[in-house]
């Protein structure tokens, strides 16, 4: 079993753009296994998404273009408004009745900090609170949006995971002379998890002259975790005692047990170590 195959992982709201990448231009991205498209109705319009496929002849509407809000298929010309409905078929003969099945489906789509977010599913929770993304002491800079040969829960993982910082990132900002972290603790509150440790985050609001230089470095900070994590195993097993986990694990530990509840809530399957290797 695939971390997409988890039902519930359908029910929450993930970025995949952002705001000012989707424009005049239909824009493809892919999430759970599945090729999706988003546009913009107009200049300053509202963002929306649906499956990349049109109902007539399966062609990528992420291929077509955008005309008075609508996506316009590339093969006969097709017209999904808003909704997914179509609202014109070139071909047809004025006056006639649009098929109720030229249907694309549409999917929840959103944005908030500057990101265009999107739910497949029926959303049980709202899109992530980012405290310091509102905070007005703090600034938030885009940086990088890459696509990775890299499962996501990996990815996390390593994201969430700082010791590492010493020895994968060494020739950036780690340095292997330094490997213990300070003490630090993890608090849950139902499936929020929370942890503090020191040198994470900065508010000295750099100006907008050296945002390109943060990107850089963080950029090849990034590419350092890209080298590894593109050669570990993609399959990702959340049963506990599959690796091996010492005390600085203790956030990646309870990210793992966050991810087995909802895959054993929704799929029927316990999260034992049989599980964990189909995953």
């Amino acid at each position: 079993m695939l971390i997409s195959e988890v039902p519930a992982f359908r029910e929450y709201w993930y970025p995949v753009a952002y705001s000012v990448g989707v424009g005049s231009e239909p824009v493809p991205f892919r999430i759970f296994g599945e090729d999706h498209v988003a546009w913009r109705a107009g200049d300053g319009g509202t963002v929306h998404a649906a499956v990349d496929q049109c109902p007539h002849r399966s062609a990528r509407l992420s291929q077509g273009w955008v005309a008075d809000g609508c996506l316009v298929c590339p093969y006969h010309g097709w017209r999904f408004d808003s909704t997914g409905s179509c609202v014109e078929i070139p071909a047809n003969e004025p006056g006639l009745a649009i098929p109720a099945r030229a249907h694309v489906e549409s999917i929840l789509c959103e944005e908030r900090y500057g990101l265009v977010w999107v739910c497949v599913g029926i959303p049980r929770a709202g899109i992530p609170d980012l405290v310091e993304a509102e905070d007005p002491e703090f600034v938030m800079i885009h940086e990088l949006m890459d696509i990775r040969t890299a499962s996501a829960p990996r990815i996390i993982v390593t994201a969430l995971d700082v010791s590492h910082v010493a020895w994968v990132r060494r020739n950036t900002v780690g340095s292997a002379a330094n490997p213990r972290l300070s003490d630090y603790t993890v608090e849950r509150d139902g499936l929020n998890i929370t942890f503090s440790v020191s040198y994470i985050a900065r508010s000295d609001r750099p100006s907008p002259e050296v945002w390109d230089d943060i990107a850089g470095v963080d950029r090849a900070v990034q590419d350092e975790d890209r080298t590894l994590l593109e050669g570990i195993d993609p399959n990702f097993p959340i049963e506990v005692t599959t690796e091996l986990h010492t005390k600085s694990d203790r956030m990646t530990l309870e990210y793992r047990r966050v991810l087995a509840e909802l895959a054993s809530e929704t799929t029927g399957v316990p999260p034992d170590r049989e599980w964990a290797r189909r995953i």
